[in-house]
């Protein structure tokens, strides 16, 4: 697999679908050290200074409802790769992060590119590694190295994500979400806690009793009824 590298771009996201729709062949990666306009979900900045992990996989997917499904497993495969490399334990806030200690350390978008005979993934992972600590700007927000105490390997952590991503897409593709249910379950931010989930100008208060065999987020409303939730940003009462 290709995997192209660079000092600077507006955001690996955007860079990986402007050479998708140049004709570039799939699986290929954009990896860069520093992001300008680095984004997350509903386009909000995210801060993307030397030291972190910032890269975009494209690759080819069989359906669109693997778009849906793949920020959570992509989760699953940074969050392995973590675990592998610092033994940092993680758990995954539905719909698209990576928290340590209640902190925010990963920040994951899926989105797709819908040609006329085709469908590509494009999965973006922000990870904050040796990058600056963000935690005296943003408190909620943490770094591999600050949880350590000493840097990391950013290029080997690299290699693992990438080839753990790669792996688990394919599997997502062949296999669907169910092969890693279980473990998202166990490792399920918030769940028990009374949350509030807002989309579209729409909000759902309730208790977040944990995710559909589909990746949907359930919510208890408090007189028994679970509501199933396919989008939207979580927020903890």
């Amino acid at each position: 697999m290709k995997v192209y590298t660079y000092k600077e771009v507006a955001s690996t996201q955007d860079a990986a679908r402007r050479a998708v729709n140049d004709g570039e062949s799939l699986p290929f990666a954009v990896v860069a050290e520093t992001q300008v306009a680095g984004r997350g979900r509903s386009s909000h900045s995210w801060a993307s200074p030397p030291g972190g992990l910032w890269l975009t996989l494209a690759l080819a997917v069989p359906e669109i409802e693997v778009v849906r499904q793949a920020a959570m497993v992509a989760a699953h495969a940074v969050s392995i790769a973590i675990e592998r490399e610092t033994s940092v334990a993680t758990q995954v806030k539905w719909p698209n992060d990576l928290l340590c200690g209640g902190r925010k350390v990963c920040g994951i978008l899926a989105e797709s590119l819908v040609l006329s005979d085709s469908t590509t993934l494009l999965i973006g992972i922000g990870l904050n590694v040796n990058n600056p600590s963000p935690s005296e700007q943003l408190p909620r927000m943490t770094s591999l190295r600050r949880e350590l105490g000493h840097p990391v390997s950013l290029d080997r952590l690299t290699t693992v994500v990438l080839d753990l991503l790669v792996t688990d897409m394919r599997q997502l593709a062949e296999q669907g979400f169910s092969p890693f249910y279980g473990w998202i379950m166990d490792r399920l931010a918030l769940r028990g806690r009374q949350v509030a989930v807002e989309f579209n100008g729409q909000r759902h208060d309730g208790t977040l009793v944990g995710i559909s065999p589909t990746g949907s987020l359930l919510l208890e409303d408090g007189t028994g009824s679970v509501r199933a939730i396919d989008a939207g940003s979580i927020y903890e009462w």
